[in-house]
């Protein structure tokens, strides 16, 4: 009886993607579809990024993924599910497989009114996830689930001149007991407008965030301005600044925070037939797994250079320095982390690609009386096929 009823799913999906590809013919929408499959052999030689009794492995990784965008003049629809299945050779226990779910669709509902939806669901490791957002993590290896989910509305004044609101929620969840919970809500208003150069786009935006946890309440707004300016065809540039204050209201015997801070988003990127590459600056609050509340200043970079039509070098790169908005001599835990990867790749075909990377990680920590750092080195060689198609 199950098997019947997987097979009258299976068949009901089949129809109903038949009908989405007819459907795409008759009023000459553009379908594309990207099939992608990662194959990858890395040794590591920390796998849980201890300062001591280091643990190291090889680990086979295999990463699937499929990517969907759909498009015609009212309608665009962008759906994304990637996989990451990882094996550990000696510490079996370990092994995971790491999720990705993520919708987004625009519908324009006059001429004048568009309509924005999205939605992503992420289950991955705390340890990468973290180390990315923040630049420091705690010790060993856990499952971390985030939901996102959001909407927004804008209005066209002009050819020039649009105005729009949209909403945002974002809920974390840890295996690990000790890790705290987040649940954080943003809106956001915005007047974007194109200059008569028909370049530069001015945009000011005030966002309004709050926060909850098992432990205290955080509330935060700011004012941010930016200004996107093409040098070229191949070359741009954006800028975002603002200033924020912040309030928390601790639930236990802590002393209420106020805090002021500035932000910050601004990226140069580089796109070419030789050169693709990204320099960028961040600065932003972020919460630690222990519920910390945090501001992360991040430098990175991202650079791929063809040394030929098939061969070609790459660099990617990120410093961070994390400090407690609440920061104390008797509370402090700033911390710098760095990675460096650089890597050489080989074009099997446009569409194939084999790279040997390797990779970098140093994170200190900057309290007086706990001045400890930890590294970790990683080299993998990746072999990646993607299945480019339009219709």
């Amino acid at each position: 009886m199950m098997l019947r009823s997987k097979m009258f799913q299976l068949m009901l999906m089949a129809c109903w993607i038949q009908l989405f590809l007819s459907a795409s013919v008759v009023i000459s929408a553009e379908t594309k579809l990207l099939t992608s499959v990662d194959l990858r052999q890395e040794y590591n030689n920390n796998i849980t990024y201890r300062r001591s009794d280091k643990i190291d492995d090889f680990i086979s990784i295999v990463s699937p993924s499929l990517t969907l965008s759909y498009s015609t003049e009212i309608f665009s629809l962008s759906a994304l599910a990637d996989w990451r299945g990882s094996l550990y050779w000696d510490n079996s226990d370990l092994n995971r497989v790491n999720q990705l779910y993520g919708l987004n669709g625009t519908y324009r509902l006059t001429e004048r009114w568009s309509f924005t939806a999205r939605g992503r669901y992420r289950k991955d490791s705390v340890q990468d996830s973290q180390l990315d957002e923040t630049g420091s993590v705690r010790l060993g290896l856990s499952d971390r689930e985030r939901l996102n989910a959001g909407a927004g509305l804008d209005y066209t004044l002009s050819e020039r001149s649009t105005i729009g609101s949209d909403y945002n929620f974002q809920k974390t969840t840890y295996e690990r007991s000790g890790d705290v919970d987040t649940d954080l809500h943003s809106i956001r208003f915005y007047y974007r407008r194109r200059l008569q150069n028909e370049k530069d786009v001015i945009t000011i935006f005030p966002r309004f965030r709050w926060g909850d946890t098992d432990d205290y309440d955080a509330y935060s707004s700011s004012l941010n301005f930016r200004w996107a300016h093409p040098f070229s065809e191949t070359l741009d540039t954006s800028i975002t600044v603002g200033v924020r204050p912040t309030r928390v209201d601790y639930d236990d015997e802590r002393d209420d925070t106020d805090n002021w801070g500035g932000l910050a988003d601004m990226w140069l990127r580089k796109r070419g037939e030789l050169t693709d590459g990204r320099l960028g600056f961040r600065n932003d609050l972020r919460t630690r797994t222990n519920g910390d509340i945090i501001n992360v200043s991040r430098l990175y970079t991202d650079l791929d250079h063809r040394l030929s039509r098939r061969f070609g070098i790459g660099l990617e790169g990120s410093v961070y320095f994390s400090q407690l908005i609440e920061d104390s001599p008797e509370d402090d835990d700033d911390r710098w982390y760095y990675v460096v990867s650089p890597s050489a790749f080989y074009r099997l075909t446009e569409d194939h690609i084999l790279r040997l990377r390797y990779d970098y990680n140093y994170e200190k920590s900057l309290d007086r009386d706990n001045n400890d750092t930890r590294e970790r080195h990683r080299v993998w060689l990746q072999l990646t096929f993607n299945f480019p198609k339009t219709w």
